[in-house]
């Protein structure tokens, strides 16, 4: 049996959306530092952490910036990657918040598609990550 997938080709309209939401657990912090090879204290070594910011080992940022990344796939469709994304981190996430990661179409530049990023803190307000990426069409950057 052969199945075939067929994707459609579309440009989602400014003002479109996607959210992913994910609980960052102690298997996301160890198959990010094996990963990155990152071994800062605040993020591998409960004891420091807890002494230097009175709770849980850190996640590292770039774990958001996954998240984002999966919410901005889902936005920009099987045609489009990512061409640059610019983050910021205002506040620490530690293991065991659950973040929501939303990116917005905001406008239609040709066949590129530029995004707003923002990542909360279930049950908060605050920001904890937020930014702008754009997406471009795969087909549209071949020569």
């Amino acid at each position: 049996m052969t199945v075939t997938l067929v994707y459609e080709r579309s440009t989602p309209p400014v003002g479109r959306q996607a959210q992913v939401r994910k609980t960052l657990t102690v298997a996301d912090l160890s198959f990010f530092t094996g990963l990155s090879g990152n071994m800062h204290p605040l993020y591998v070594n409960a004891l420091h952490a807890g002494s230097a910011t009175g709770g849980e080992r850190l996640m590292f940022e770039f774990v958001l910036a996954a998240l984002a990344s999966n919410a901005l796939g889902e936005l920009g469709g099987p045609y489009r990657r990512i061409a640059s994304v610019a983050l910021s981190f205002p506040e620490p996430v530690r293991v065991g918040d659950t973040i929501a990661a939303l990116a917005e179409v905001e406008a239609i530049e040709g066949s590129a598609l530029r995004c707003t990023i923002a990542c909360r803190r279930d049950g908060s307000s605050g920001l904890v990550a937020e930014g702008a990426a754009t997406l471009v069409d795969v087909g549209a950057a071949r020569s």
